[in-house]
């Protein structure tokens, strides 16, 4: 049977009745799809084959994805990677959904309270009824770490650094990924920006955070573990206001667009399909949207206006315990 023409015939008829419960029953319910899973998978990802190759879809279904956090960072990379057709995540995040994450993340108001792992492994279950994913409402925690970072062939770091338990338990993935040698992507939404960077933890000689991990470790301050990290050139002069408040003020929080983590759900599907083909990791992106709409002589002059900011934010880092 024709799986469109079936879909049609039944929400026609089920609208007709004016049965709303009917039509979602559709389209939640797997019985109600006349299709085994390897039809259904091979009909998920019939769109990707001028693009991917059959060996590489079978490399794509067989990849093990570990998401730790799935706010906006994590969140973006969960849904396309289930489009491309990756059938095997497991989701860590402690978060529930609030009314200022619905600017960037992709939930709605009646999330609102919702685990956020929780919620993404529901919506993988919607994109591909056949997919394996297990999900941790407690986050990344001493007692799922060592079997999530095993099991995983590629982890996304996306832990927040907002808490201490979150600045601890990020330093903590990356020495057991280090340790079991297993290659790690991260990434931030930096107000238009969106920047990333991979640690292959398969080669022997990549320190843990490349290096940086004793200056984080040794930071109280959230920001100051974040950009012992992550460098402060990668941050863009439109942010850089918000990172001087950051530092000063008390009981404010990071500002955040849609767009850049948007940008990242982009990034995230070549990443991963150069890395199940050849077997490598990029070194990492840096995309600014607002420069696209600039000319040279424009991004040069705001680049020299950022001089006297960077110089007063660095001051304060060194200041800042």
């Amino acid at each position: 049977m024709d799986v469109a023409f079936y879909k049609h015939t039944v929400v026609y008829s089920c609208a007709m009745e004016a049965d709303v419960s009917s039509v979602k029953k559709i389209f939640s319910d797997q019985s109600l799809w006349p299709m085994d899973p390897e039809e259904y998978y091979k009909t998920l990802t019939s769109r990707n084959h001028h693009f991917i190759s059959p060996e590489t879809q079978t490399k794509l279904r067989q990849v093990k994805v570990f998401v730790a956090g799935c706010g906006s960072t994590g969140g973006a990379c969960i849904e396309p990677l289930a489009r491309i057709g990756v059938e095997n995540f497991i989701l860590a995040d402690n978060g529930e959904y609030e009314l200022t994450n619905l600017n960037r993340q992709h939930a709605f108001k009646e999330n609102i309270g919702d685990n956020k792992a929780q919620f993404h492994a529901e919506c993988l279950k919607n994109i591909n009824p056949n997919i394996n994913v297990k999900f941790y409402r407690e986050g990344v925690s001493l007692e799922n770490i060592d079997s999530s970072v095993e099991w995983a062939d590629l982890i996304i770091d996306a832990i927040d650094v907002t808490s201490a338990s979150g600045i601890a338990m990020k330093l903590t993935l990356h020495e057991h990924a280090h340790t079991a040698r297993k290659p790690v992507l991260t990434a931030l939404d930096i107000g238009f920006r969106q920047w990333g960077r991979s640690y292959d933890y398969r080669n022997m000689g990549l320190e843990v955070l490349n290096g940086t991990y004793e200056r984080a470790r040794s930071a109280q301050h959230p920001l100051k573990v974040l950009l012992s990290i992550v460098p402060l050139s990668a941050v863009p002069n439109h942010s850089l206001k918000l990172v001087e408040d950051l530092l000063t003020k008390n009981n404010i929080s990071a500002s955040q667009l849609g767009c850049a983590s948007d940008l990242l759900s982009a990034i995230i599907v070549p990443v991963v399909i150069q890395f199940v083909e050849q077997g490598t990791l990029v070194t990492g992106w840096n995309i600014d949207l607002v420069k696209l709409a600039k000319t040279r002589g424009e991004r040069w002059r705001e680049f020299v206006a950022g001089f006297s900011s960077r110089r007063k934010i660095r001051k304060l880092l060194a200041a800042t315990p």
